[in-house]
């Protein structure tokens, strides 16, 4: 489904559960479809975001590990509607980020951080950034010349931006909500409000409409549609 067809599904919503007699029936079925559409929606970005880094890791320049060579590249690649920024994690656990060249923290306690050096490709880490402090999910590729990998592509994604981004193409009515969770930790990972990011479940403030909730196999998030309390 496209982008444009996403939106129209969800902007649909209330108008389908508010015809008719059988209203509660039609309003599970359109809220079944809508939060469907809210999930695909976050995958597509997603998958896109993963399958630029993989591009930018076959690059030349990201594989000869040499920072000076790779920061404009890594600069362009930043350039995007997506809240994030990249960095080049090294073998140690340093790392280097575009503006700011070598950070003074060392990544090498990261759950991500074992799974990208052996060739692993990441996604999903719920994580507070060491160097904005802002709320934050971390996706990685490795970058790997000839036999080894000698270090990954790192991307912080804001939450915050990205929440924001997906209210504003899914347009919904108003009264309606959405967040989602993550189903291992139960902490809210896309929410309007930008103080509930990384908070318990309870908190989310959204009753959720019959139908409207979707597990995300890719993400590993739940997501639900409802009405905002």
């Amino acid at each position: 489904m496209s982008k444009l067809g996403i939106v129209c599904v969800v902007g649909m919503l209330l108008a389908v559960g508010s015809i008719g007699g059988g209203a509660q029936e039609d309003f599970s079925l359109s809220a079944e479809f809508g939060v469907r559409a809210i999930a695909e929606l976050a995958e597509t970005q997603l998958r896109g975001l993963i399958d630029a880094m993989h591009v930018m890791t076959a690059t030349a320049n990201l594989r000869t590990g040499d920072w000076d060579q790779m920061e404009g590249l890594l600069a362009q690649f930043e350039e995007s509607e997506l809240s994030y920024d990249a960095w080049f994690l090294q073998t140690d656990g340093s790392y280097y980020k575009v503006g700011t060249g070598l950070a003074s923290a060392n990544l090498s306690d990261r759950a991500y951080f074992a799974r990208v050096m052996v060739g692993e490709t990441t996604l999903g880490d719920l994580v507070v950034s060491r160097s904005t402090g802002l709320k934050s999910m971390v996706l990685t590729a490795p970058i790997i010349n000839g036999p080894s990998v000698i270090g990954a592509l790192g991307v912080t994604l804001y939450l915050d931006g990205f929440s924001a981004l997906l209210i504003d193409q899914l347009q919904l009515s108003d009264g309606m909500g959405f967040y989602a969770y993550d189903e291992a930790d139960s902490v809210i990972c896309v929410h309007a409000d930008p103080h509930l990011l990384l908070e318990p479940l309870a908190s989310a403030g959204i009753a959720m409409a019959p139908g409207g909730l979707l597990v995300s196999d890719y993400l590993g998030w739940v997501f639900v549609l409802g009405t905002v309390e």
